[in-house]
């Protein structure tokens, strides 16, 4: 769909392009058999202008949305599917649309053409609300833009099936993400609507394909409106939105507070972003960070690794790069003490599990088996039960084993015996891991001879995962362990490059 659509207002909105007004060609076709398929022309018309309702969408003067030439619609005259493309009225909110369908009682139709989409009753299914929009400046991306017609003649009004995001950031972005908190709701995905006498309605509850996220990508440009289609849904509190700076990648997240309500037919404006403010939920500054030019590739994309310059703790990055950080099991979002007695020598600690880091006490383990009930071999670590994602929030996770190898194959190597640990180089930027050592049940080991650091990645073995492990004659990106025991944690964040960007 190639809808032309200017965006002004940010008071709420609510034009919606309808399509009206068909006249079959009758004095020009010759019909032997009147259930045949004619051809017909209908005309787009648009949903009330009603002052409280006044489009958000629109042009300087009429508040109106405009056609372009190429926009098409499903028209369904019964079961069947039918494709109508733009004829006359392009640049103008009233427009003729062309194609064949068979005379009916009644027509139902959807905006933009939906080719998988099938009438059912009143319903009209496999309709896709994409989980990726393309980024229009001032403007919405037209294939998310659902709407809907019902009319028992030649005239469709169509109603908007979808609601809108607003935001306004003053900074170059590579993407903005929506994010619902922990799975908890469906923002995209393909599914029905239904007209529900007269108010549209988007049903994703049993779709076969569906998103709890909504991504906006393109050239988001400093000081121009974005607006994201979204269905009518509730969010609850914990929900994000997510913008990737385009000067370095960096992702600035704003969490929601409280539950928050997209309606069909409004926009809900959450304002304007700029790359400083208390706003941002993200805990991690810019120079926290490591970027060593490190690039994976996971399926067709290319994503930059950029490191937590540091450990991980329970409230977020340890001070600096030297510092162990806390110790957790995998899968585990919180370590197994209150405290570490770090004076007395080995290390004590307060235990909130009696007997430490043992199975027994290890995320999703089965005694009576001896085995995990969750993940298989290969799996990797699901974001609930990540604490890197956890507790940092935004697009931080414990780093793959592809991730862990890519470091080692593709930078330089040395012991630092003076700050115990391993120092890799690469692109004259440096990241450290401090030989934090691991625990085991209630005894902390090899402390400052050995890392050992995790990886979301379970290993061969259904008891044990892969992590990162060094001393100072050895270093191996994939070596196992029991999930059960306690090691740090160094987080990393991807963002996704093209191949002109390595």
């Amino acid at each position: 769909m190639k809808m032309k659509k200017y965006i002004q207002s940010m008071m709420a909105f609510a034009a919606i392009v309808s399509f009206a007004s068909c006249s079959s060609e009758d004095n020009n076709t010759t019909i032997e058999n009147e259930s045949a398929v004619k051809v017909m022309t209908f005309t787009a018309t648009q949903e009330g202008d009603e002052q409280s309702t006044r489009a958000a969408i629109s042009t300087s003067d009429s508040k109106v949305i405009n056609w372009e030439e190429g926009d098409q619609i499903s028209i369904f005259d019964g079961t069947n599917n039918k494709q109508f493309t733009l004829k006359d009225g392009k640049g103008t909110p009233n427009a003729t649309f062309t194609g064949e369908a068979l005379e009916s009682g009644s027509y139902t139709a959807v905006y933009p053409y939906q080719s998988t989409a099938s009438l059912s009753g009143n319903d009209v299914t496999n309709v896709t609300l994409p989980a990726t929009q393309t980024a229009t400046d001032n403007s919405f991306d037209n294939n998310a833009a659902l709407m809907m017609a019902q009319s028992n003649s030649n005239t469709l009004n169509f109603k908007n099936v979808v609601g809108y995001v607003k935001v306004k950031p003053t900074f170059n972005c590579t993407r903005i993400d929506l994010k619902a908190f922990d799975n908890s709701a469906v923002l995209a995905g393909t599914g029905t609507v239904s007209y529900n006498n007269g108010e549209p309605k988007l049903d994703l509850s049993n779709a076969e394909t569906k998103n709890d996220a909504i991504t906006l990508t393109g050239d988001i440009k400093a000081g121009n409106y974005y607006y994201i289609a979204v269905p009518p849904v509730t969010l609850k509190a914990g929900w994000t939105i997510e913008f990737t700076a385009k000067d370095n990648g960096k992702l600035y997240s704003r969490k929601g507070t409280n539950p928050i309500t997209f309606t069909r037919n409004k926009v809900t404006d959450l304002g304007e972003f700029a790359t400083t403010g208390d706003y941002w939920y993200d805990p991690v500054r810019a120079d926290q960070e490591v970027d060593l030019g490190l690039t994976i590739t996971i399926g067709t994309k290319n994503y930059k690794v950029i490191f937590a310059k540091s450990n991980l703790t329970t409230t977020g990055l340890a001070a600096n790069e030297y510092d162990y950080g806390d110790y957790f099991a995998w899968g585990a979002t919180e370590p197994w003490y209150t405290e570490i007695d770090k004076t007395s020598s080995p290390w004590t600690a307060t235990w909130k599990k009696l007997g430490g880091y043992k199975s027994t006490n290890a995320p999703f383990y089965n005694s009576s088996t001896d085995s995990y009930t969750k993940y298989t071999p290969g799996d990797a670590l699901e974001a609930s039960d990540d604490a890197a994602r956890q507790i940092l929030k935004g697009d931080w996770r414990i780093p793959t084993t592809e991730i862990w190898a890519a470091l080692v194959n593709n930078s330089t190597k040395d012991w630092d015996s003076t700050n115990k640990g391993y120092k890799f180089t690469k692109n004259s930027q440096t990241l450290f891991l401090p030989a934090a050592g691991n625990v085991w049940e209630t005894s902390f080991e090899n402390v400052g001879s050995s890392g050992r650091y995790w990886s979301g990645t379970t290993a061969s073995l259904n008891r044990t995962a892969y992590y990162l492990h060094f001393g100072d004659v050895n270093l191996n990106a994939q070596d196992s362990g029991s999930r059960n025991q306690g090691f740090p944690v160094r987080p990393v964040r991807l963002v996704e490059v093209s191949q002109s960007q390595q």
